[in-house]
């Protein structure tokens, strides 16, 4: 049993296809392609805000309670129409 396995492990290994003799693909290389990269970033110190801005806090608020209070809602009637539709609550 044990030599069958060793058979079976170096007929796999002997059966193994050989590396190709083509050309290696090529490979991106960052400093090949540097000077095309500096030219589509944006000057250094420039003003990158995402979540910075001129926000109302009374509506980001307003939306912030807006949505915790809709899927609160939608739980809540989900889990009413699952417990009149099975029977539970009448």
């Amino acid at each position: 049993m044990i030599a069958n396995t060793a058979i079976r492990a170096a007929a796999r290994v002997g059966s193994r296809r050989p590396m190709s003799t083509v050309a290696a693909p090529k490979m991106h290389k960052a400093k090949d392609a540097w000077s095309e990269l500096q030219k589509t970033r944006p000057p250094p110190g420039h003003p990158h805000l995402v979540f910075e801005g001129d926000y109302s806090t009374p509506f980001i608020g307003a939306a912030v309670i807006g949505v915790v209070a809709s899927g609160y809602g939608m739980m809540y009637f989900g889990m009413r129409h699952q417990q009149y539709k099975q029977g539970y609550w009448k």
